[in-house]
């Protein structure tokens, strides 16, 4: 079955759209997808998949929207060349990744052949780790190995052990695009159009990841990022969501996190519910704090 795509617009600078790329061309897209399961699915409306944001948003490239029509979404296998796993991804697949990468998940840009998305939890959330895995299995973009174990020791608490379960995903150059949108001189950064990838799903991954129940509101760690970054993040939950929050400082030096208020967590639980994991429902007050979980969790 021949895929089918059609070129629906230079759409270039416009707000309504979620994600860009740049033009590609089609036979090699054809020729490169590859069926390693049993289970395609079916897709007939427009697939958002940026293959390029070179120049960066407000650049000089010119962007075209693809619609992929009723076409078979074929998976990956791992024995092909990460140049050759070019896509299309799917919104629900891209909405993962940018909300993980806005929490623990790293974008690893592996020199010469593309980039994939590792991840890594402890013990305690065990479930939450491996309902990523199903996630990203069943829809073609990791290995059948499960993930594996790892072990911990920080020697500033004497030596002490953690454990933990990690996988990474299979390497693709069409996600190039996200590294760079995401990374400066190996720094995690914010982008400045992070309002268009932060989808119901992302933000509910985002808190799933560092998001904590607090004083009857949800914390949001953002630590990890500077003041005019986590000011940007909280400006966009406000507008884009109608949710009330407020930056807050942490005992870090010059840290802070973005708080949701008690007034606003009805409909925050509207808006990520329906895609919280059950063991993380306690992030947005919607289960019992399951024991032996320290605050940092």
């Amino acid at each position: 079955m021949k895929d089918t795509i059609l070129t629906l617009d230079r759409i270039h600078g416009k707000k309504n759209n979620l994600y860009y790329h740049s033009f590609i061309n089609t036979n090699r897209f054809n020729n490169n997808l590859r069926l390693c399961s049993n289970h395609p699915q079916r897709l007939n409306r427009v697939v958002p998949s940026p293959l390029s944001l070179q120049g960066g948003v407000g650049g000089k490239n010119n962007y075209f929207l693809f619609r992929v029509t009723n076409q078979k979404l074929y998976y990956h296998i791992s024995n092909i060349r990460a140049i050759n796993r070019i896509g299309p991804h799917n919104e629900d697949i891209l909405s993962v990744i940018i909300g993980s990468i806005l929490g623990d998940a790293y974008a690893s840009n592996r020199t010469g052949e593309g980039v994939r998305i590792c991840y890594r939890q402890s013990i305690q959330h065990r479930e939450y780790l491996f309902w990523l895995y199903t996630f990203y299995y069943s829809r073609g973009y990791c290995s059948n190995l499960p993930p594996r174990q790892y072990t911990r020791t920080l020697l500033n608490k004497a030596g002490k052990e953690y454990y933990g379960y990690e996988f990474n995903t299979f390497t693709f150059r069409s996600l190039s695009w996200v590294h760079k949108m995401f990374y400066k001189n190996g720094t995690k950064v914010i982008p400045l159009n992070i309002s268009e990838y932060l989808t119901p799903l992302a933000l509910a991954v985002w808190i799933m990841d560092d998001g904590g129940w607090v004083n009857c509101g949800v914390r949001i760690a953002t630590n990890s990022f500077e003041l005019k970054e986590v000011e940007l993040l909280n400006s966009v939950i406000k507008s884009k969501y109608n949710l009330e929050t407020t930056i807050q400082k942490i005992w870090i030096k010059d840290k802070y996190s973005i708080y949701i208020k008690k007034q606003s967590i009805i409909k925050l639980r509207s808006i990520v519910g329906p895609f919280i994991h059950s063991s993380m429902l306690y992030k947005i007050g919607s289960a019992p704090r399951p024991r032996g979980l320290d605050n940092t969790n």
